[in-house]
């Protein structure tokens, strides 16, 4: 049992780590923006690169930070019938949940690597502007952040279980 407890508190503590450090790619948006916005108003004299690499540094700030999200269970759900349900009845939901999940995410991580792979074997350019920045290393951030999002959701599978067969309180694994 402690070694669960040690794989929950490394996985809890990754998905912790990737969301803090992925929110500082906020700043580097804000900053490219205004550096965008003086350039155009100020000087008179626009990017071309500016748009799109915010774009593509949005989505892989969105993705990234998907694993934290869900370890802070702040995803949107719908709870009416589901507060209906006891704590191990939930657990049991969330089992079932969290077992297609996985599906859907394992099913999404094998399309998405290849992808990514494609993607790299052709070293894809962007053809959205002037500008062409390589957007092979964003498509890779794809299979990344599901397979963080997969291992946090696994965390969750288990916790779940602990509550189902009555291992632990619910208290105990919320974290």
């Amino acid at each position: 049992m402690r070694w669960i407890s040690r794989y929950l508190e490394l996985q809890d503590g990754l998905s912790d780590w990737v969301g803090k450090s992925v929110s500082w790619m906020c700043l580097v948006m804000i900053a490219i923006m205004v550096y965008e916005v003086s350039a155009r108003y100020l000087l008179n004299s626009p990017t071309s690169w500016a748009h799109e690499s915010t774009t593509m540094l949005y989505g892989a700030f969105c993705i990234l930070a998907g694993a934290y999200t869900h370890r802070s269970h702040g995803h949107v759900r719908s709870e009416v019938i589901y507060n209906l349900f006891p704590v191990r009845g939930k657990a049991f939901l969330d089992v079932l949940t969290g077992l297609l999940g996985l599906l859907v995410f394992g099913t999404f991580l094998v399309i998405s690597y290849g992808f990514a792979a494609d993607s790299w074997a052709m070293r894809e350019m962007s053809s959205k502007s002037t500008w062409a920045p390589p957007v092979y290393p964003f498509k890779a951030v794809l299979p990344l952040a599901i397979a963080l999002i997969m291992l946090q959701s696994l965390a969750h599978l288990v916790r779940d279980l602990l509550v189902l067969f009555g291992l632990k309180s619910h208290a105990a694994v919320v974290q």
